[in-house]
């Protein structure tokens, strides 16, 4: 797959009936943050990406151009699948181009001026088929109407269009970008929260000491239990005013905003990367094992921890299988290191990886997810006892993210997260429970965990 058809012009590639044919106008931008931009287009925003890190610092979606879903297990071979019909060339205002060519701008600014496709996954097929997640789908990604995307070398705006599409046709719209990016920051100011809903804690209890005996009887070795927490608001919640809460409060995570048509808003700031390939370059965050108290005294203790090495050990043993099978050629320190978030610690052992042939990311997210840090070990027994023993978690703790045509980009684990829906708010956080796993212990941790979304909602901690 390629970004744009370098052997064939435009008019070739739109006769064939294989090919789906579009062109990206490119338009260079200041660099804005994302809540910004969420604020001035509201529910037309179906995705929003703000990373610490990476080739893509922050992307906005908005509208859709191409709409591609998978059902079932072969559901990210189907979505892979649909996208390889996509051809785009991209020309910038003053002429055209290739994708690869010499467009006005810094060369460092230069991997922006590509179509990606945003979205995700839920947790497991069938996960995602009743409310709050009604619209998500087993698996859902689009090609927006209007891409905003920028790095730290530059911005650009890409409007995507059809072959009997002008962009003169769009000059209303491109004048509310103009005016979006000039506007003043959003407030992070949410309705007041007129109730808590938090899921029952007799029934977390004995969900603990169910998986317990179950790893007792040796069926499981480890389960990330799933805790829900609901809030009613005064008013509709605002997911602009909570991405840019997430900003200033947990700027080390990803914090990134997902809107299928139709369906509410999933907000996440997640710390866990699922994988982010560049090229033959891959690489995947191994995080689990957790400390609820942040100091230096807890963090040597994390270390020191066999209860948590053994839980850590066991991602980073499945990310090396995984990647390992596609022939990449693997590198990852033999210790793990402490990664330092707001409220909690966790073990985090960063990975690199060569690939051999090219394996497109949404394939390795495939093979990936989910990994013993999200669901649990064996892999399929703890997914069913998941299924068997929880309301449907949806798209929590799920990979979402953005890619090229060329199968390159960033998936991150949507924990930390919540589904915006109206008034309603939904949240969900999670604990890996493995033999001698106390339940008030791991109710803390939930605790702990919610902190990250009700503190950017302006409320107190659940009690």
């Amino acid at each position: 797959m390629t970004a744009a058809p370098s052997t064939m012009s435009r008019s070739t590639v739109a006769a064939r009936p294989d090919v789906d044919a579009l062109t990206l106008v490119a338009y260079p931008m200041p660099s804005v943050p994302a809540p910004q931009l969420v604020a001035a287009f509201g529910a037309e925003t179906i995705f929003a990406w703000s990373a610490p890190s990476g080739q893509v610092r922050v992307l906005v979606g908005v509208g859709v151009a191409r709409e591609f879903r998978g059902a079932g297990d072969t559901r990210w071979q189907q979505v892979v699948a649909a996208t390889s019909r996509l051809r785009v060339t991209v020309s910038e205002e003053r002429g055209d181009a290739d994708a690869g060519s010499d467009i006005d701008g810094p060369r460092g600014a230069w991997p922006l001026l590509r179509a990606r496709l945003v979205g995700g996954a839920a947790f497991a097929p069938g996960a995602a088929d009743k409310a709050p997640w009604t619209g998500f789908g087993d698996a859902w990604f689009a090609l927006p109407r209007w891409t905003y995307v920028s790095n730290d070398h530059g911005a650009y705006l890409l409007l995507a269009l059809d072959a009997s599409d002008d962009a003169s046709r769009h000059a209303g719209d491109l004048a509310r970008w103009r005016a979006a990016v000039r506007a003043e920051a959003p407030s992070t100011q949410q309705p007041t929260i007129v109730e808590h809903l938090p899921g029952a804690t007799a029934e977390w209890r004995s969900r603990i000491e169910a998986i317990t005996a179950a790893i007792a009887r040796g069926e499981l070795s480890k389960v990330v239990a799933a805790r829900p927490h609901g809030l009613a608001l005064a008013g509709a919640a605002r997911p602009e005013a909570l991405l840019a809460a997430l900003d200033a409060r947990h700027a080390e995570c990803t914090r990134v905003l997902v809107r299928p048509p139709g369906a509410g808003a999933l907000v996440a700031a997640t710390p866990e990367q699922l994988v982010r390939r560049d090229g033959s370059l891959v690489t995947c965050d191994a995080l689990a094992g957790t400390s609820r108290v942040a100091d230096a005294a807890a963090a040597d203790a994390l270390l020191a921890s066999a209860k948590d090495r053994w839980e850590h050990d066991l991602v980073v043993t499945a990310i090396r299988d995984a990647l390992s099978a596609v022939g990449a050629r693997v590198d990852a320190p033999t210790v793990p290191r402490i990664r330092a978030l707001r409220h909690v610690l966790h073990l985090h052992t960063p990975f690199r990886a060569e690939l051999a042939t090219p394996t497109h990311v949404l394939e390795l997210a495939a093979r990936l997810h989910p990994t013993p840090a999200v669901g649990g070990t064996p892999t399929t027994s703890a997914v069913t006892w998941i299924r068997e023993h929880e309301a449907a978690r949806g798209w929590y703790a799920s990979p979402v993210g953005w890619c090229d045509l060329e199968g390159n980009g960033e998936l991150a684990v949507a924990i930390r997260s919540g589904v915006l829906a109206g008034s309603k708010v939904h949240l969900w956080a999670g604990a890996g429970i493995v033999a001698g796993s106390d339940p008030e212990r791991e109710l803390v941790e939930t605790e702990l965990k919610l902190r990250a979304m009700l503190g950017a909602l302006g409320g107190a901690d659940p009690t």
